[in-house]
């Protein structure tokens, strides 16, 4: 290895360390002042603040179908729907802000945002 390329691996490295450590600093500084917000056609459905102590199920029934949400341990995943290919249940249990968890056939979107920031872009905005 030529010492340009080992200047170039320990610049990498560092860089990486870099960003590693922000994002823990950013993942342990975020407050209790995060929500569980389920849209239905666009519209707030329901809001629930989340914590370490929440552990709901949340039913949502509607004209565009039926969604059974797990709320517990910070996050959120569906646990059950009437949709034809269950994408929803698939994506899993989410803990991040502003990671979305889309039903098309129901219309419905659930994603854990701050209360203080401003709402994230996506295909709906």
């Amino acid at each position: 290895m030529k010492k340009g390329d080992l200047i170039i691996a320990i610049v990498v490295i560092i860089m990486m360390a870099f960003i590693g450590i922000g994002y823990l600093i950013y993942v342990n500084s975020m407050d209790n002042n995060r929500y569980v917000n389920i849209y239905v056609d666009r519209k707030l459905y329901k809001s629930i603040q989340l914590d370490e102590t929440v552990d709901l199920i949340v039913e949502v029934k509607t004209e565009y179908g039926y969604n059974k949400i797990h709320i517990h341990d910070n996050g959120v995943e569906v646990l059950d729907a009437d949709c034809p290919n269950k994408d929803d249940v698939r994506q899993g249990f989410i803990k991040m802000p502003g990671i979305p968890i889309i039903c098309v056939p129901n219309r419905l979107k659930i994603v854990i945002e701050d209360k203080t920031s401003a709402p994230l872009n996506d295909a709906w905005t």
